[in-house]
């Protein structure tokens, strides 16, 4: 081969060389994903979307990114900052960003009550006017007129207590109430009508003299009941598509009871006669009843029911008692005996949710029966007849109901 043909070869395979590492040294190795990693779409300068996988090679735009956030990829709304762990929840927080809970689930929380009661079958009838003076004999006068009865009104009282959670479907409960109740009554006759004749004075202490024009008394009841309960839930749903939600509880605890009765009257004649009786009730026992509500949640008004039977022990103590201004005491008497008592609660009404279900408004209808109960009638009479065999009979409460409840 001639030299000028070789130089020729050389010279273009040095410029190969040349070539193939000029390009070597800018060659740049495609982005390969980590083992198990998954291909990221990522959106080019003209708008389309690309795979950035092995061998797709691209050139991203060149705009910044928050920290945290991948270059070319939609941004994502950041989240709101939490509290560190421990930090104390405001009230604000409690109050507005808190969970609502179902309706049925039992919960801590506190009620205040107001009562519109009247009692019903505890009147005392105490002056009858008759056609004059006569043997003093119960039985033997003649009614002329109206009879005279102090009887009770609707009186304001109350009620309070609280609840203390044990689980979703259990909690203690306790509440108080207190009741008074005051009647007064007065009666008067015309001499030219006829007198008024006592109908609480003993028979054997009484005579035609003491028959008089005007005639007063007074009655009242009160009553305290303390009563503390444990609560457990029977069934308790809520439906989304029907928009209510039903709760039945059954209520096991104990009850104690404090009542008591006081009569006065008085028979203006010759100096005053005042006939006067007090009967006292102290005992406690069980009690076992059932509640129920049923909500619209769409709405928040609800209706309820309550019913619980209470079984108390007790002892009646009562006196009774016949005074004059002149002779001093003409009749007196004392009594005491040990009595079981059932009482009989009952109440329905409607109410409604606050939209975060802490503040609750109920209002409704209630009846509470005590039997075998020593009324002062009863009692009074007894002392008249010398007949103390049996004096009881039934007293019954009824009236309205406005509670309101705070629940945590």
């Amino acid at each position: 081969m001639s030299r000028p043909l070789v130089n020729f070869c050389l010279a273009i395979l040095a410029s190969g060389c040349f070539a193939t590492v000029g390009a070597a040294q800018n060659y740049q190795a495609p982005p390969v994903l980590p083992y198990g990693g998954t291909p990221m779409l990522q959106v080019a300068p003209d708008g389309a979307v690309h795979l950035d996988g092995p061998y797709a090679s691209y050139s991203n735009p060149s705009y910044s990114t928050p920290a945290g956030n991948v270059m070319g990829q939609p941004m994502l709304a950041q989240p709101a900052p939490v509290a560190a762990a421990g930090t104390p929840k405001t009230f604000a927080d409690w109050l507005y960003n808190d969970p609502v809970p179902p309706q049925f689930i039992h919960r801590t929380g506190f009620f205040g009550e107001f009562l519109f009661l009247r009692p019903r079958n505890a009147e005392v009838a105490y002056a009858l006017p008759i056609d004059g003076p006569v043997a003093p004999v119960l039985g033997n006068e003649v009614p002329i007129g109206s009879t005279a009865v102090v009887d009770f009104e609707y009186e304001p009282s109350f009620r309070a207590g609280a609840n203390l959670r044990l689980s979703d479907s259990s909690s203690l409960a306790g509440q108080y109430t207190f009741f008074r109740s005051e009647a007064t009554d007065a009666a008067t006759i015309n001499i030219a009508d006829g007198v008024l004749r006592s109908l609480v004075s003993h028979p054997l202490g009484a005579n035609a003299a003491t028959d008089t024009l005007d005639a007063n008394a007074s009655n009242r009841l009160d009553f305290d009941l303390i009563d503390a309960d444990y609560r457990g839930a029977l069934f308790g749903c809520e439906s989304c598509e029907g928009k209510c939600a039903n709760v039945v509880n059954y209520i096991v605890g104990g009850r104690y009871a404090m009542m008591e009765q006081q009569f006065s009257s008085n028979f203006v004649v010759t100096g005053t006669t005042s006939v006067n009786s007090n009967v006292d009730f102290n005992g406690g026992g069980i009690r076992l009843g059932l509640e129920g509500e049923r909500h619209t949640t769409a709405t928040g008004f609800f209706v309820y029911g309550r019913g619980v039977t209470n079984l108390m022990v007790g002892e009646f103590e009562a006196n009774y008692q016949q005074i004059n201004t002149l002779n001093g005491v003409e009749a007196f008497t004392d009594w005491k005996a040990g009595r079981v008592v059932p009482v009989l609660d009952m109440e329905v009404g409607i109410g409604w949710v606050g939209p975060r279900r802490r503040l609750k408004y109920s209002a409704g209808y209630m009846v509470s029966s005590w039997f075998n109960v020593v009324k002062t009638e009863d009692f009074i009479h007894a002392a008249q007849e010398h007949d103390f065999r049996d004096p009881s009979g039934n007293l019954t409460f009824d009236g309205l109901t406005a509670r309101v409840t705070w629940e945590f």
